[in-house]
C-alpha cells in the first residue's frame, strides 16, 4: 500500500503541515512521540493487564497459542502505569493540537493484542461508531509496543472522515455477541467502489511511534503473521465540541459516564478532563 509522508515528533506541535494533513487525510504518522521511559512503564503493566482482564475485556484463544486475540478497556482505572501515562504523558497535548481544541477530555484506553500467528483480522470500521460521543473534535492515538510492519499494521481510507457518514459498528470477531445495528446506520460500504490503492494509507512503526486518526476515519487491520506479538495501546480523546449522545446499539466500551445528558460535554469522573 502507498503510505503518506511521516513527520518527526520535533515538528508535530508547530508545523502547520501536520494539521493540514490530519484535516485532509484524517490520519497522520508521528515518530518518537513516546519516549523510552514511558514505554518501559507501559511494558510493565501489559502482562498483568492480560492476565487479569477487566470486566469488559474479550479474549479469543490462549496466550502464546496461534490465534490469540485479546482486548481490554479502561486500564487507567485499574493500573497505575496506565493512569500516569494518560494524565502525565505526552498524548493529551498532542491531541489538543491536532483537534485545534482549547480543552481535552480523555474518553478511554484500549489495549489490543494479536499474538504471533493470529489470523483474526480487524474489519473496516470507524471508532466513533462504537461510542456515545458526538462532535467532530474526536480522535484516537494508536501506539504500538512492538515493531509493526506492512504485514500487521493498520490501513486507512484517506479522507473518509469527511464523508459525513457514521456507519454501523461491527463486531471484531465472529464469536462476539456485539450488536451495532440498532441505530439504523448504513453498513460500511464495499470500499472497492469508493477508493483505489492510492487512497489507502499504511505505515510500518517502531515502539514510540504512533498513528493519530480522526474517530470517523475508516480503518482496518490484518491478522498477525509475524513471529512476535503485536501489542498496541490506543487512547481516545475528545475536544471542545465533543458531547454525549444516546445510541441504541451496543457501546464499546459499554460505559456511559455519570449523569451525562444528550448534548452535554463529556467530562465526568469516568471521562476526565485532562487539559
Amino acid at each position: 500500500m502507498r503510505a503518506s509522508n511521516c513527520y518527526e515528533h520535533s515538528v508535530t506541535l508547530n508545523d502547520p503541515l501536520i494539521i493540514e494533513q490530519f484535516s485532509r487525510d484524517g490520519v497522520v504518522c508521528l515518530r518518537d512521540v513516546i519516549d523510552s521511559s514511558w514505554l518501559a512503564r507501559l511494558e510493565e503493566g501489559v502482562g498483568e493487564a492480560i492476565e487479569q482482564g477487566g470486566p469488559h475485556h474479550f479474549r479469543f484463544g490462549s496466550p502464546n497459542a496461534p490465534g490469540f486475540f485479546f482486548g481490554d478497556v479502561m486500564l487507567w482505572q485499574r493500573w497505575q502505569h496506565f493512569r500516569e501515562f494518560v494524565f502525565e504523558g505526552p498524548l493529551a497535548s498532542l491531541a489538543r493540537r491536532l483537534m485545534n481544541s482549547h480543552g481535552v477530555t480523555f474518553y478511554h484506553d484500549f489495549l489490543l493484542v494479536k499474538d504471533a500467528g493470529s489470523t483474526q483480522p480487524t474489519p473496516w470500521h470507524q471508532d466513533q461508531s462504537y461510542w456515545c460521543v458526538g462532535g467532530n473534535q474526536v480522535l484516537t492515538i494508536w501506539a504500538p509496543l512492538d515493531s509493526v510492519s506492512s504485514a500487521n499494521t493498520l490501513e486507512f481510507v484517506r479522507g473518509s472522515h469527511r464523508w459525513n457518514t457514521l456507519y454501523a459498528a461491527v463486531p471484531f470477531a465472529p464469536e462476539s455477541a456485539f450488536d451495532g445495528s440498532r441505530d439504523g446506520r448504513p453498513a460500511v460500504p464495499n470500499l472497492a467502489n469508493y477508493c483505489n490503492e492510492e487512497d489507502i494509507a499504511s505505515w510500518s512503526l517502531q515502539p514510540g511511534d504512533c498513528l493519530v486518526f480522526h474517530a470517523r476515519t475508516l480503518h482496518r487491520a490484518p491478522g498477525n503473521p509475524l513471529p512476535h506479538p503485536r501489542r498496541v495501546l490506543s487512547t481516545c480523546w475528545a475536544g471542545d465540541d465533543a458531547h454525549y449522545i444516546e445510541i441504541a446499539s451496543d457501546l464499546a466500551p459499554p460505559i456511559k459516564g455519570e449523569g451525562l445528558l444528550p448534548g452535554a460535554p463529556l467530562a465526568c469522573s469516568t471521562f476526565p478532563r485532562i487539559l
